[in-house]
């Protein structure tokens, strides 16, 4: 059996699972040391700095396009 045909049987075994038994997989494989990291959802993995201009658009400022430099600059904390 090759690994793609394990990985297609694996797909359809969960595919068929109820809902219980879903959860139930899911703790099998978080418990597991080998298998655990595979589980990691991006809510769950360590936090990742977020940029302070992400949110830039929604801003209500009207300027945001001539000054994007400028704007930036200041959202990463650089000097002119």
């Amino acid at each position: 059996m090759t690994a793609a045909h394990e990985y297609e049987d694996m797909h359809h075994l969960v595919d068929r699972l109820p809902p219980a038994g879903v959860r139930r997989l899911r703790v099998l494989v978080e418990s597991d040391p080998e298998l655990s990291r595979f589980a990691e959802t991006p809510q769950t993995q360590s936090a990742r700095r977020e940029l302070s201009f992400i949110g830039l658009g929604a801003s209500g400022r009207s300027d945001i396009s001539e000054r994007h430099d400028e704007l930036l600059r200041e959202g990463l904390d650089r000097p002119s």
